[in-house]
């Protein structure tokens, strides 16, 4: 079966595209509420995508499927891991730390991340792949070109914006940072005058937040609860917190 350059590319925008339904998903399963997980602006988390290629590519004589499973584990767990690796050495954040969870390595992949990629590449490979080809091999060549075309200017844009802020988003938790220790509560004694003082610097300190993080930054912090910047591996904790104190007070 002859696959062309653009029906990799919407293959990958397939497979980024269901990555962030799962990790979506799961965070509304897991913690109660919708987020965007996704990385980019737009639906879609790239590692999938990626991933789901480098699996079609890289083991397409591979057909048992146990053989299947483990090498898409092993595959799909590398580029995790040197997706995490270069991430923190080009941005200085960590998005994702699996410390303390089973069989993790470097707190960058573990146990449960092999189990749900190998299951995952299976399925694509030997299911899922397949089928997306014949329907786009049934599509005529004007509607392919077009719809390829528009969704990679949508994406390269998408990543510019989103590489543009991850340059800048180190410096900018400093910047928060600092703002979070002169904003800490002075020791008083009067309880009324502590809780008015609290609700006074809590407001503060969102404006602040909004003003020194974009929308993406912010939802960046949210959404990924064990992002850690290597500068202060606390800030991000703090943001977090200050986020959804502000969130829960406008929300009353």
């Amino acid at each position: 079966m002859l696959v062309t350059v653009e029906e990799y590319w919407l293959c990958w925008l397939a497979y980024a595209f269901a990555g962030w339904f799962w990790e979506t998903m799961l965070s509304v399963v897991l913690r109660k509420r919708f987020e965007d997980r996704g990385v980019l602006n737009g639906p879609l988390c790239p590692i999938y995508g990626f991933g789901g290629l480098l699996v079609v590519m890289l083991l397409a004589d591979v057909t048992d499927p146990l053989a299947l499973f483990l090498s898409s584990g092993v595959l799909a767990c590398t580029l995790e891991y040197l997706s995490s690796w270069a991430i923190e050495r080009l941005f200085h954040v960590r998005l994702w730390d699996y410390t303390g969870k089973p069989f993790n390595i470097n707190g960058r992949v573990y146990l449960n991340g092999f189990i749900a990629f190998g299951a995952g590449a299976t399925a694509i490979k030997l299911v899922i792949q397949p089928w997306m080809i014949g329907i786009m091999d049934s599509w005529p060549p004007t509607v392919l070109h077009w719809a390829s075309g528009v969704l990679l200017a949508a994406t390269v844009a998408d990543a510019a914006v989103t590489c543009a802020g991850l340059y800048s988003f180190d410096t900018r938790l400093a910047r928060v940072a600092a703002d979070i220790r002169e904003l800490k509560l002075e020791q008083i004694a009067d309880i009324d005058e502590r809780i008015d003082l609290a609700n006074e610097r809590l407001a503060l300190a969102d404006e602040r937040l909004r003003e020194v993080l974009s929308w993406q930054q912010r939802r960046l912090i949210r959404v990924f609860p064990s992002m850690v910047s290597v500068r202060d591996d606390r800030v991000a904790d703090r943001v977090r917190s200050l986020l959804e104190k502000a969130r829960s007070k406008r929300s009353r």
